[in-house]
């Protein structure tokens, strides 16, 4: 008996141990983000709402790299190119938006927001041409309140003939110190 009760002990800590050999830790999942897509977006349009732009773009970045490998953490990048071509943005400048767009428009696999970024893309085109059009129509002359050649002509006559006039009663004073 007790050579019966030492084979089963022995087949009962073998098969403990094949079991416990055999045994695979489970597959690490990727921790899922803290905040929910929507709710980051959202946090970061609060965060526009009071010109905040530093803040909305941490926030969402902050997102995007807890939810990285996932496909909302591609669409996030969608709502950063938007607030970089924001003209109130003042802390990005247009160029800047654009080129974030572009990334947006050739990930692959962004596809929620893909007409909307080609929409802003078109317009933050035609307001980049608009400001460089309106950087060569500035009127390049000493001062632009003047309309015409001929207004300015005669401005520039009323503002010497009373020059002449201040220099000749400095002339008669200074002919005349006793007065």
């Amino acid at each position: 008996m007790i050579a019966r009760l030492g084979r089963f002990t022995i087949l009962f800590v073998s098969v403990a141990l094949a079991a416990a050999c055999t045994n695979q830790a489970p597959i690490a999942k990727p921790p899922a983000p803290v905040t929910s897509f929507e709710t980051a977006v959202d946090n970061a349009a609060k965060r526009v709402e009071a010109l905040d732009y530093v803040g909305a773009d941490r926030i969402l970045s902050d997102f995007a790299l807890a939810a990285r490998g996932r496909p909302e953490a591609q669409e996030i990048s969608f709502f950063r190119a938007l607030y970089l071509v924001d003209p109130a943005n003042k802390t990005a400048s247009l160029s800047e938006g654009l080129k974030a767009i572009d990334i947006y428009l050739s990930t692959p696999g962004t596809t929620l927001y893909r007409s909307q970024a080609e929409v802003v893309k078109r317009t933050a085109l035609a307001m980049q041409s608009l400001r460089a059009a309106q950087q060569t129509a500035k009127v390049t002359g000493r001062d632009t309140v003047f309309v015409t050649r001929e207004d300015e002509v005669n401005s520039l006559k009323d503002q010497l003939a009373k020059a002449n006039a201040e220099l000749d009663r400095i002339k008669k004073r200074l002919a005349n110190p006793s007065r």
